[in-house]
């Protein structure tokens, strides 16, 4: 016995992913402003443009992208692998740049920087190309 499900309930039941992950975007994009923000008060007058833009990694990267989706973009259904690697490359990015921050804070510098513009680079291009291969042939859009 097969179940399957409409291509009407896909959208909806995507729609509805796309909303919760604005929503999860968004507490995201408030924890890790509201982290910059004490770190740096503590931090003797010490500041990093890492830290303090952290924040814009997952608002740019993830909210206004699940924004569009739930919205206006609501007919596309985005493999689920693509939505995982690029959320990974979001999370891998904005740790990143808290570490840079820390890092730049504390007066030096180290290569896991690097590292992760690599790692974060490297799964949101990943995401990108799954996305348009259509990995679960669940793109189609009518």
């Amino acid at each position: 016995m097969t179940l399957s499900t409409s291509g009407t309930d896909r959208r909806a039941s995507a729609r509805g992913e796309y909303r919760r992950a604005m929503f999860v975007y968004l507490a995201v994009t408030v924890l890790v402003a509201v982290f910059g923000i004490v770190y740096e008060h503590y931090s003797f007058g010490v500041y990093s443009n890492w830290m303090i833009y952290a924040f814009a990694f997952p608002l740019i990267l993830g909210f206004v992208p699940a924004l569009l989706y739930a919205t206006v973009w609501h007919q596309s259904i985005v493999p689920m692998l693509s939505r995982k690697m690029w959320h990974a490359g979001i999370a891998v990015w904005t740790v990143g740049s808290l570490f840079t921050g820390v890092i730049t804070i504390y007066g030096t510098d180290s290569v896991w920087s690097f590292v992760y513009a690599v790692a974060g680079a490297a799964l949101l291009a990943a995401a990108i190309f799954f996305n348009i291969a259509g990995s679960d042939g669940a793109r189609k859009s009518r």
